[in-house]
């Protein structure tokens, strides 16, 4: 059989109309810049809800509240948007926020996860929180929260994990593109092989986070596919596999789709080919364990300027990895290399065409036992909003099924902890 392709591209997340609800939001995690981009289009969204930011500095609190009010002064009164001091790894302080019972969604995205407990998702079970959202992406943290499904059913709260972009929405995009790719197959073809691939430029002033938590992930082994089935690898953490395409060839791109693209020659222009590492992504385990998936999987991610994927993986190479397992060792590279980081994410804003100075894109490839592929590419101009826009979408669509009866499927992209009626 001759190889047919199926491709879908998106270039940007639409703003969608806003929501009537009127419940309280708590949300952990408001210290980077991608904190408050969720924290912002939470409010455009639901702008009548209260948006309570929780962390532990005040100061840094009061000025993400106020970081959030500026983004939309024609929306809600300030009464909307507060702040509200608190230690989430404090379990009574954690508890003593959550005793009256009146939040209806808690979003947790204060990571790294790496080493931590589910303690947000426990009290939000047990103290009548009906929705609850984070971005986590240790495997063992995500299987340690899964062992609460049966608590979560019982309490009538609905939870999703590893909401954000990636993962999150990149699994989403899996579950599609292999849906379109058995569409297009034999009846009897199954899923063989699933690849993830990420690239970030300028991350809008959330560096010193996402540097933190790239440096811990290279001392974690790799999870993902081989043969159908899931192996751990030890030393491929960091490791550079060459370079991807994050857009479609006009050999790739197929009029045989039934899905229109976009945007596809801009995602040429801006982004083009990329250096992309090996990173251990939860989805590169959770998608094809969905799926079935009878070959390999794989994440890696990229960024710019290109010197970076190089020096990161000359790191990799020479550092062992008992030491990027090192909490301190990590935040210690990551501060140092903080001016850096600010003068990259300045000289691309110089240099953007739309002055964003950030770029972000995805792109996930599917393919069938019959030879039949799909690749999806999304892109957006800003990384820090595609991860806000994605985790406020993902609680509020959660949030609105759960106020409309439904009840949600456990399924491998997220723990979601009702069956659909």
């Amino acid at each position: 059989m001759s190889k047919k392709l199926a491709h879908i591209l998106c270039s940007k997340l639409y703003i969608l109309y806003p929501m009537t609800y009127n419940d309280i939001i708590l949300y952990f995690g408001i210290v980077s810049r991608i904190g408050t981009s969720v924290a912002s289009h939470l409010l455009l969204r639901a702008p009548k809800s209260q948006i309570i930011l929780v962390g532990r500095d005040t100061n840094r609190g009061n000025n993400a509240v106020q970081e959030v009010r500026n983004e939309h002064p024609n929306i809600g009164s300030t009464k909307n948007v507060s702040f509200q001091k608190c230690d989430w790894r404090n379990d009574n302080e954690l508890r003593e926020l959550l005793a009256d019972g009146s939040t209806s969604c808690l979003i947790h995205t204060a990571g790294p996860f790496l080493d931590e407990k589910p303690t947000p998702l426990k009290a939000a079970i047990e103290l009548g929180c009906e929705a609850y959202v984070d971005v986590s992406d240790p495997l063992d943290y995500l299987e340690e929260s899964q062992l609460m499904n049966d608590n979560a059913k019982d309490s009538n709260c609905s939870a999703l994990l590893a909401a954000g972009a990636f993962p999150g929405m990149s699994n989403v995009l899996g579950i599609e593109a292999a849906a379109k790719c058995l569409e297009i197959s034999d009846k009897d073809a199954s899923i063989q092989d699933v690849r993830f691939n990420y690239f970030t430029a300028g991350l809008g002033g959330s560096g010193d986070v996402n540097l933190y938590i790239t440096n811990l992930g290279f001392g974690e082994p790799m999870a993902q596919y081989e043969n159908g089935s899931l192996r751990m690898f030890q030393a491929l953490s960091g490791l550079l596999l060459g370079k991807v395409s994050f857009f479609l060839s006009d050999k790739e791109w197929s009029q045989k789709s039934s899905s229109k693209g976009f945007g596809n020659d801009e995602a040429k222009v801006r982004i083009g080919e990329q250096t992309v590492f090996a990173w251990p992504f939860p989805e590169a385990a959770t998608v094809p364990n969905e799926l079935g998936i009878r070959g390999e999987s794989h994440a890696a991610m990229g960024t710019a300027p290109a010197i970076w994927n190089d020096m990161l993986g000359l790191l990799v190479d020479i550092v062992p990895r008992r030491l990027w397992k090192s909490k301190k060792f990590s935040q210690f590279l990551a501060d140092f290399s903080q001016p850096l980081v600010k003068a990259t994410d300045y000289l691309l804003k110089l240099t953007s065409p739309d002055n964003v100075g950030e770029t972000h894109c995805m792109r996930v490839d599917v393919t069938s036992t019959d030879g039949n592929a799909v690749s999806i590419v999304q892109a957006h101009e800003s990384f820090r909003r595609c991860v806000g826009q994605s985790t406020a979408e993902f609680a509020l669509d959660l949030w609105k099924l759960h106020l409309q009866g439904y009840n949600l499927q456990n399924r491998g992209i997220a723990m979601m902890t009702h069956e659909r009626g």
